[in-house]
């Protein structure tokens, strides 16, 4: 038998080969899990206008940027774009950096919308970018490319279907429009309800339709389930979703947003996400009451000139503001109104009156509280009693039990002379 001597060389460099490709890899499938955690954004939504352009018309585009990170976690989006340009500010870990987003196309001239330098998006969160555009002079259907270059991440092309006067149809979409039903104000320390109503406008139906709830705050939770799945929303569908939330007695006051983060795919299995805010109004009510009842002197006697000092608190969650007390129906004369001003909750304030008692007894009065808060005036009454005792006779007596003394003392002496004499 004869052997090839330069077999087994090349037996020991195939595997060498298989090794080094088996290491590549390993390489690469340990560093595509780290490249795809990397924050980035996705195309959620476009809309083109008009829908169907003549050749030659000038029209706009219009995306939505999503970024892929969950909501529940990460700072809120710190984009802002404007007329006069696109702001960023400071990254922040978790955030996907958007360095430029541009429009390409061969056919379809871009006339404006070039956007440099972008910013920062939060996890969950959405904002729309807008690019003016020509059509070309030809009848068809085109597809131009939204390019987004994130740092560190994975870009993104995103093809935008432009009808210029062509009579095939484009693919048709879903699009989810949502109603809120909140209440007019909650008060902090309260539970509320919301319902959200899930309308499909588009023109396909919207398959495996998943709701997250977030909130903006710890001042809010849910009572409810935060996640929802819908199977299926048909063109013309909707689905109502019912929730509940309680607040932190002390929940901020003003809008405090919900986030609703809603995921659907149409019949091409592409995915579609959009992020909504549910602004919860917490207003906070104030509430009067009396604290402390005070006079001087602390015992009244017909024909005192009183200090009455009644001490008003605030035990609800909001500012009581342009607080007025008075005492009404009070059988006597004096000072019976006091301003106080503006009462925080948990604190108080005095109200001052000057009376003059001319007559014992018991004299019931009504003290009226006014103020306003953010639900609007109010009035809170109150019933007490005063009770004005009469003149003090222990000096009377003894100043008669001195004169009679004193006679006594005389007439003894006068006795005692006479039986001398």
């Amino acid at each position: 038998m004869i052997r090839n001597p330069g077999a087994a060389p090349r037996q020991g460099m195939g595997r060498r080969t298989i090794d080094c490709i088996a290491g590549v890899l390993i390489v690469i499938l340990v560093l595509i899990p780290a490249a795809a955690a990397a924050p980035t954004v996705i195309v959620s939504n476009y809309t083109v206008t008009p829908a169907v352009l003549m050749p030659g018309d000038e029209g706009t585009i219009t995306v939505v940027l999503t970024s892929t990170a969950s909501a529940a976690t990460g700072s809120a989006l710190n984009v802002r774009v404007d007329s006069g340009g696109v702001n960023a500010s400071p990254e922040t870990p978790g955030n996907a950096y958007i360095e430029n987003v541009l429009l390409n196309s061969k056919e379809v001239e871009v006339l404006s919308g070039s956007y440099q330098d972008v910013g920062e998006i939060g996890p969950g969160q959405s904002f729309p970018l807008t690019f003016r555009i020509r059509a070309p002079g030809e009848e068809g259907i085109y597809f131009p490319e939204v390019w987004v270059r994130v740092r560190g991440a994975t870009g993104v092309k995103y093809p935008i279907p432009v009808n210029v006067n062509s009579a095939y149809a484009l693919i048709k979409k879903p699009a989810l429009r949502v109603e809120r039903t909140v209440p007019a104000s909650v008060d902090p320390g309260e539970s509320f309800n919301v319902t959200l109503t899930l309308y499909n406008e588009g023109q396909a139906s919207a398959s495996d339709v998943s709701v997250n709830i977030n909130a903006s705050s710890r001042a809010i939770t849910p009572k409810t389930s935060e996640n929802y799945y819908i199977p299926k929303l048909e063109p013309g569908e909707e689905s109502v979703l019912s929730m509940m939330f309680e607040t932190d007695i002390n929940a901020p006051l003003g809008l405090q947003p919900v986030f609703v983060t809603i995921e659907y795919q149409n019949a091409a299995r592409s995915m579609f996400r959009q992020v909504e805010t549910v602004g919860i109004p917490i207003v906070g009510r104030a509430e009067m009451g009396v604290a402390s009842i005070r006079t001087e002197p602390t015992r009244i006697t017909a024909g005192d000139q009183v200090d009455l000092t009644i001490r008003i608190e605030n035990t609800g969650t909001a500012d009581a503001k342009s607080v007025r007390a008075t005492i009404d129906d009070l059988d006597l004369s004096g000072t019976k109104e006091a301003f106080l001003g503006t009462i925080e909750p948990g604190n108080d304030g005095p109200a001052v009156f000057s009376l003059q008692t001319d007559r014992e007894g018991e004299f019931p009065y009504t003290l009226t509280i006014q103020y306003t808060d953010d639900y609007g005036a109010h009035t809170t009454r109150q019933p007490l009693n005063l009770v004005v005792a009469g003149p003090d006779a222990v000096p009377a007596i003894a100043i008669a039990a001195a004169i009679l003394t004193a006679v006594i003392v005389a007439a003894a002496f006068w006795y005692r002379r006479r039986k001398r004499e």
